[in-house]
């Protein structure tokens, strides 16, 4: 049986120069890592803060394709929430949280989508944390459990438009450095003994694994998410 390639890989560029990029949550976690990475290679970027709200979460992409003349790359990045104990969460904080982690965030990529599957190609980057895969830790349950909806459906995402070149993958963050400059030394050191690496993670580490996931190069790699935690976790 002979597999026949789309293009073979010595043919495809690694290059994300002129590539139209939108990304969101540029001013939060990895995202100012992300933003510089891609102005590096000469990406073209529109940011989500650069349209006005409307309430719904799709606009911003209708506007970056209106803006750019259509869209190569979707990279995501959810705002940080306020997490509490389960059991002192009210119905409205709940769905506050899906609603920002899991239900904008998948009707973004869907947006998105649709517009890649008709050009015949696309990459859609989504930043995930580890409590989605492991759900191991306390007060963050819904968080969690959005995190792990997201999971799925980038999977499911991933196989619908495979065939149109499109691809969907997911990185999974746990332990950067950004995330313990208010703890304790004590406990930065108790936390760096559970990292094989012996280290936390950087956001331009996570940048670097994006420019890959958005790039022509990662076209056999789809519905995978990509764990950046120093070892710690691994599957």
């Amino acid at each position: 049986m002979t597999i026949q390639l789309a293009r073979k890989p010595a043919e495809v560029s690694a290059s994300l120069e002129n590539q139209r990029v939108l990304l969101i949550g540029a001013r939060h976690g990895v995202g100012p890592a992300v933003s510089a990475a891609l102005a590096d290679v000469g990406a073209v970027v529109v940011t989500d803060d650069e349209f006005s709200g409307s309430g719904d979460p799709t606009a911003v992409v209708d506007q970056a394709i209106e803006r750019l003349g259509g869209l190569d790359v979707l990279i995501l990045s959810a705002p940080p929430v306020r997490n509490k104990p389960v059991l002192e969460m009210t119905p409205e904080e709940m769905r506050a949280v899906v609603e920002s982690e899991l239900v904008g965030p998948a009707l973004q990529m869907q947006a998105a989508a649709r517009h890649m599957a008709k050009a015949g190609y696309g990459r859609i980057v989504a930043f995930m944390s580890m409590s989605g895969k492991a759900g191991v830790h306390h007060g963050v349950a819904p968080y969690a459990a959005a995190k792990g909806g997201m999971l799925t459906y980038m999977r499911v995402l991933a196989a619908e438009t495979a065939e149109h070149g499109v691809t969907v993958n997911a990185i999974a963050t746990a332990l950067f450095e950004a995330q313990t400059v208010t703890m304790t030394q004590e406990k930065r050191d108790r936390l760096r003994t559970q990292i094989p690496v012996g280290r936390f993670g950087y956001n331009e580490e996570a940048a670097h694994a994006a420019l890959y996931l958005a790039s022509p190069l990662a076209g056999f790699v789809t519905g995978e998410c990509l764990n950046l935690s120093g070892g710690r976790f691994m599957d």
